[in-house]
């Protein structure tokens, strides 16, 4: 039975952060409590639990731009967030969890700007039969979260910029997202901000299950945060996570073209194979052996081709090779 409500609005805009103290609050929400908590972030994309980072966004293009990465523990796809985009999640225990419940704070709120908002059967809430909010949930021993985004006045030219997939052909073991048509809620009201959503969520809230306290944040749980944030902002985490994939890097440059197909499990290369026109047939052939267990990042790559044992006239061949994978940003 719940008889302990909570909300929180987190201040802080870093995903590794934000996330972190999502999965604290699932880790030790109480049998009696639900909480609704909200957050924001500056330029990010966000990407399951089963993704692979390089299939699913222009990360390399984004962390350029100032931009964050992030890997959530639930599930569903690729979303970008910007600070014109509300994150809310419901955290409560299994016994207490009632998607029903949960949505119709959602749908209550946003129909109180006078938008007929709607759930579909995609884990979607659709409003002029368009997508404003993903849905994606995790479900952890006795305890579970659902939550979503919800866009408000996303800049939807950066969500079609870094949500494209690599010109690179990559083919994943792992779970790739559907794109939909999306709409942000000021197009159907101007009058919409993060703000006044988040307002009209918290009393929707209250409405649906009763008066909320604010969420205490201790000593302790800013310690156990702390801790989850580190491992959220790792290259293991993020990259290391990934499902196995294969990738297929190709060019061609003045003395031939190649075509590098790399299979990758947990971000590091366990088989590479490579097709040339190249004349020198047997410096191309001794490629694939340098690559193995190298991390699949540009410059532990390019660093591998350098270190193949080759004479003056090679080393064109390998400089080339090599400066277009570091052009690539991986």
């Amino acid at each position: 039975m719940l008889n302990k409500f909570y909300f929180y609005f987190n201040p802080e805009h870093d995903p590794h952060k934000t996330l972190a103290l999502e999965e604290y609050m699932v880790m030790n929400v109480g049998a009696d409590e639900i909480i609704l908590y909200l957050y924001t972030h500056a330029d990010t994309v966000v990407i399951g639990r089963n993704q692979n980072a390089w299939s699913e966004c222009r990360h390399e293009q984004l962390l350029a731009d100032g931009g964050k990465l992030a890997r959530r523990v639930s599930g569903g796809g690729a979303v970008f967030h910007d600070i014109a985009n509300l994150n809310f999640s419901f955290v409560v225990s299994q016994d207490n969890y009632d998607l029903h419940r949960q949505l119709k704070v959602i749908l209550d709120a946003v129909r109180s700007f006078g938008i007929h908002a709607e759930f579909s059967g995609r884990n979607d809430i659709l409003a002029d039969g368009r997508k404003f909010s993903g849905n994606a949930f995790c479900h952890k021993k006795n305890n579970a979260f659902h939550h979503g985004t919800i866009m408000i006045d996303t800049d939807t030219d950066k969500l079609a910029k870094y949500l494209a997939v690599s010109k690179d052909k990559i083919e994943s073991k792992g779970i790739s997202s559907v794109r939909s048509r999306v709409v942000n809620l000021s197009e159907l009201n101007p009058d919409i901000t993060p703000e006044l959503i988040a307002q009209a969520l918290k009393r929707s809230f209250e409405s649906e299950y009763g008066v909320a306290q604010p969420y205490p944040i201790t000593p302790q749980i800013e310690n156990g945060v702390d801790e989850i944030a580190k491992r959220n902002a790792s290259w293991e985490w993020l990259f290391g996570q990934s499902p196995s994939f294969d990738i297929s890097i190709s060019n061609r440059f003045a003395w031939g073209g190649i075509e590098l197909q790399l299979s990758l499990r947990d971000a590091l290369i366990k088989e590479a194979r490579i097709f040339s026109d190249a004349m020198d047939a047997d410096l191309i052939e001794s490629i694939p052996e340098y690559l193995s267990g190298i991390r699949f990042q540009s410059q532990p790559l390019a660093d591998a081709i350098r270190t193949i044992p080759h004479t003056q006239e090679q080393s064109q061949v390998l400089d080339d090779i090599a400066d277009y994978i570091l052009e690539q940003k991986y």
